[in-house]
């Protein structure tokens, strides 16, 4: 008994004493890993040296691993190929929308076992400052944020720690249980034999994206919401007044805008999947998109349905009708000026948007605008025209003898106001008791 306790305390002492390594690999990354170790002293101090290791194909651009939950919060480790089976190690920042510039204020070195050996490009690195943060918050702990990326195509072949760097073509966030990663105090614990590895891959809690979808995800939501409100919804609206007709709201109307309507909850399940991926479901442009399709969706059919069935009993106009009216060119409006924020919305994840996006856009909704308060203002002058036309002669004729008549007096009471045929209402004193 005594001889099993002696065993067990001597095994519990050399698991202590060797330390793990936890490993993460991304099942789109296309063969890259990367795994983590912190020295017994790090998890104790909450400071001290960090230990990484960056692994993928030898003919990647690039890779990267960076600390926190996205590119601003940390700080990022970008590995690629340099002249004679060697590597670079670029330690960066990102200051928003651009490429992130090389820090040397990070750091880090790369430890014996880099470069690229057959067909595997390798980067064990020791940070000496990296368990925090740039907020100042430990990475230390059981959900520890992290983010990588990598891009496909031939080896950049770089000693310059600056180079310029095409976009990812992958990326993702990951969380690790660092606490399952603490042990040792080697000094490379990537070339020891006496560190276990801990897969935390299938725990881990992480999204990965893939950059090319995502790019036409984009495409595919600023196509359909644009195309629906600023050409769908007004165009549709329009064939009320250029082609009115008992059949126009119900054969015409109704179904063009059900389309138009569809179109917009197409683009939205677009933007929603967009917003999921840069995880910005809460953001100022998706929070107007919302109430905008949302407008659209819910309240314009029924509010529609309601002035339909009013006008069929009754052949009069109600609050529904003025309702929908009015609350759709709002909508309308909303989705219209949301989009043109999309553009400067879209602009600060990729920079990369043509200017002649915006601008055209900018110059279709305004042309269709005019158009669209044309068409109504020529109908309305139509309406009246038509009216006139249609009343008898008699009746005409005595309108125009009581313009006349109008004009006549209003003509003779600023010529002698005291007249006692016309009443200046100005001149009357209040009555008194």
């Amino acid at each position: 008994m005594r001889l099993w306790s002696f065993v067990v305390g001597i095994l519990g002492l050399v698991t202590c004493t060797l330390g793990q390594i936890i490993n993460y690999t991304p099942s789109h990354g296309t063969g890259v890993s990367y795994r983590v170790n912190i020295p017994d002293d790090t998890a104790v101090n909450g400071s001290g040296p960090i230990y990484l290791q960056l692994k993928g194909p030898g003919d990647f651009k690039w890779m990267a691993l960076g600390t926190g939950d996205r590119m601003l919060a940390g700080n990022l480790f970008i590995v690629y190929a340099a002249p004679g089976g060697n590597i670079t190690l670029s330690t960066r920042r990102a200051i928003g929308p651009i490429q992130p510039i090389y820090d040397p204020d990070i750091k880090a070195s790369l430890l014996d076992g880099s470069g690229v050996h057959n067909g595997t490009m390798t980067a064990n690195i020791r940070c000496d400052n990296c368990m925090k943060l740039r907020n100042g918050d430990s990475i230390f702990g059981s959900r520890s944020s992290w983010i990588w990326a990598m891009t496909h195509g031939g080896p950049l072949l770089s000693s310059n720690v600056s180079e310029t760097l095409y976009q990812h073509d992958w990326h993702g966030i990951f969380s690790l249980d660092l606490t399952l990663a603490v042990g040792g105090n080697s000094s490379n614990p990537f070339s020891s034999s006496d560190f276990t590895v801990v897969d935390y891959t299938s725990t881990s809690n992480q999204q990965q994206v893939n950059d090319t979808i995502l790019h036409r995800k984009r495409i595919a939501h600023g196509v359909m919401t644009s195309v629906a409100f600023v050409l769908l919804f007004p165009g549709f609206a329009l064939l009320l007044y250029i082609y009115p007709s008992r059949y126009t709201v119900t054969r015409i109307h109704a179904p063009l805008q059900l389309f138009a309507v569809l179109l917009a909850l197409a683009g939205l399940g677009a933007g929603i999947s967009v917003s999921q991926d840069l995880r910005e479901l809460a953001g100022y442009h998706p929070i107007i998109g919302y109430f905008a399709i949302g407008g659209v969706v819910l309240i314009q059919p029924v509010l529609g349905i309601m002035q339909h069935r009013h006008f069929r009993k009754t052949k009069e106009k109600s609050l529904y009708g003025f309702s929908h009216r009015w609350l759709g060119r709002i909508f309308s409006s909303v989705g219209i000026i949301n989009g043109g924020v999309g553009f400067y919305y879209a602009y600060g994840k990729n920079p990369d948007i043509p200017p002649a996006s915006p601008i055209s856009y900018g110059g279709i909704s305004g042309g269709v605008g005019i158009i669209y308060v044309s068409v109504i203002a020529w109908r309305r002058w139509r309406d009246r025209v038509q009216a006139r036309k249609a009343l008898p002669p008699k009746t005409l004729k005595t309108m125009a003898s009581f313009k006349s008549t109008k004009s006549l007096a209003e003509s003779s009471m600023s010529q002698d106001p005291e007249r006692l045929d016309v009443v200046d209402l100005s001149q009357e004193k209040p009555w008194q008791p």
